[in-house]
């Protein structure tokens, strides 16, 4: 029996990606990069021609980091293309997210597919003023104590007490 081993550098077309790094009898594993496409990309550790060890999965909108374990994913979770970590491997519930933050009810009360578009991103995407706070239908000025619409600039309202503890405690600041 030969010993077919080659390390990095070697290239290995397939049907529908392309890898690029060490090999055993004719399987990927070591370090390698395998791209699928132009939105899927993995780079990491590779064993038995499988994601093994740590590892990055980049695909569109984020990407899967962590331990890979026979080509599952075992410790880590999802980031978004913004750092926004999503739901960890081995938790039931996304922490960042709570009930009480209500710029993403539509993805608590009807979850989100990874890589899906977040609803509120999508719907919402307007320039949060330096030092305001996001309150989805505006921004509060904490200086005039006003919400203002984020497509007129007219005031929307004038919070009570409660609503600024919110707001100061839960929403978006601008930078």
């Amino acid at each position: 029996m030969t010993d077919n081993t080659e390390n990095a550098d070697h290239v290995s077309s397939l049907l529908l990606g392309k890898y690029e790094g060490e090999m055993v009898d004719g399987r990927y594993h070591g370090k390698g990069i395998y791209t699928l496409n132009e939105n899927c990309r993995y780079e990491g550790t590779f064993m038995d021609g499988q994601f093994h060890g740590e590892g990055v999965l980049y695909v569109k909108g984020g990407a899967y980091q962590g331990y890979w374990k026979e080509g599952k994913l075992v410790e880590g979770g999802f980031i978004y293309e913004d750092g926004l970590s999503y739901l960890k491997v081995g938790f039931k519930y996304w922490d960042y997210c709570s009930k009480y933050d209500r710029r993403f009810y539509q993805e608590i009360k009807e979850g989100l597919k990874i890589g899906e578009n977040l609803k509120y991103e999508s719907s919402h995407n307007h320039r949060l003023p330096k030092d305001c706070y996001d309150t989805i239908d505006g921004y509060y000025d904490v200086k005039k104590h006003t919400v203002y619409s984020y497509t007129t600039g007219e005031e929307i309202r004038t919070p009570n007490s409660d609503e600024i503890d919110f707001i100061l405690n839960n929403c978006r600041v601008g930078k």
